[in-house]
């Protein structure tokens, strides 16, 4: 939990003693979600690196992290004022819906994918992503049995503009990255495809 906390909040170091032996530890990461996302990945190998964003609107500030990877996994994880919201909500409904649109509306002006060939799913634009979704909220509203999911209807439309535009930029201004995830997608497909079919 320490080292999490960490992880989210890039600018305090927190110091955790046990005083009956004196043992120390210390948890700072200056990088952030960014060095989180990494940690996650330790083991797998990164398609590129770590793709990070913020931004700000009507109160709400929200801090993104993610990159893919040569697995098949979905590993995202969403923070709600430093909350794990096991269950998600609508900031990582966001999120998933602006990957999904911004990455297949590049793939097409791009012609990386080619009309009527192929229909990418969300899925698809998820398979081997790693990360982190986190949002500072001044009145969350969580639901769930857990109370672990957020339900501000506001947070979906905030994180999805501010990542959908950032993203954009990134896609525009890095595209042999672009390329490299759009291709890892498009494997995803073809491979759901296949299945289907046999």
């Amino acid at each position: 939990r320490m080292r999490e906390l960490a992880y989210l909040n890039k600018n305090v170091t927190i110091i955790v003693t046990d005083e009956r032996s004196d043992e120390s530890e210390k948890f700072h990461y200056k990088g952030g979600i960014v060095e989180f996302v990494k940690y996650l990945d330790e083991t797998r190998n990164p398609l590129h690196k770590t793709i990070y964003i913020e931004g700000e609107k009507d109160n709400v500030y929200i801090e993104v992290a993610f990159q893919y990877n040569e697995s098949y996994n979905e590993n995202l994880f969403s923070y709600v004022n430093n909350i794990n919201t096991h269950e998600g909500g609508t900031h990582l409904i966001g999120f998933k819906s602006a990957l999904t649109r911004t990455l297949n509306n590049y793939a097409y002006k791009n012609g990386l994918i080619k009309e009527g060939k192929l229909t990418l799913t969300g899925e698809d634009f998820r398979e081997g992503l790693t990360g982190i979704i986190s949002a500072k909220v001044p009145e969350p509203q969580f639901e769930g049995q857990t109370k672990t999911k957020l339900g501000n209807s506001e947070v979906k439309s905030i994180v999805e503009s501010i990542v959908g535009e950032k993203l954009s930029e990134f896609l525009e201004e890095n595209p042999s990255v672009a390329k490299k995830i759009i291709e890892k997608c498009v494997k995803a497909a073809e491979a759901r495809e296949a299945a289907r079919k046999a």
